[in-house]
């Protein structure tokens, strides 16, 4: 059983899960956030979400494509943060932009560890044993 894999996953479930009950609580009416919204950008971070606790299950299992959804979900987010801090700086919120820069980070730290993780395994280095 590797624990490091058990560990991140377990922390992208929680964030994912996070996504998806607030932007549905915002989509559904259900919470009204006190700073301006978008509903494109709520809608985003739903599907993001849904799709990172996907990941987190092949995490868990230890899927050999979780470092590829890993890294698709670390870059869609930095592709989003780019633009909410270029072309959208002015009308996105800066809890928007601060929960994207966590998104972005989160997802970038757990792609580096599967990343080590992967590479100590193609090496034959047995760790977290």
């Amino acid at each position: 059983m590797n624990y490091t894999n058990k560990i991140i996953s377990i922390f992208a479930m929680i964030i994912g899960i996070m996504a998806v009950v607030t932007g549905f609580g915002v989509l559904g009416g259900f919470y009204e956030p006190v700073y301006k919204y978008y509903l494109l950008l709520v809608s985003y971070n739903v599907i993001m979400g849904i799709i990172s606790i996907i990941t987190s299950i092949f995490i868990w299992v230890q899927k050999n494509n979780a470092l590829v959804f890993s890294s698709l979900i670390a870059g869609a987010h930095f592709v989003v943060l780019i633009l909410l801090l270029s072309f959208f700086d002015l009308m996105i919120s800066d809890q928007s932009k601060g929960a994207m820069t966590f998104r972005f980070t989160v997802w970038l730290i757990i792609s580096l560890i599967l990343w080590r993780i992967k590479k100590k395994d193609t090496y034959g280095i047995k760790i977290d044993q």
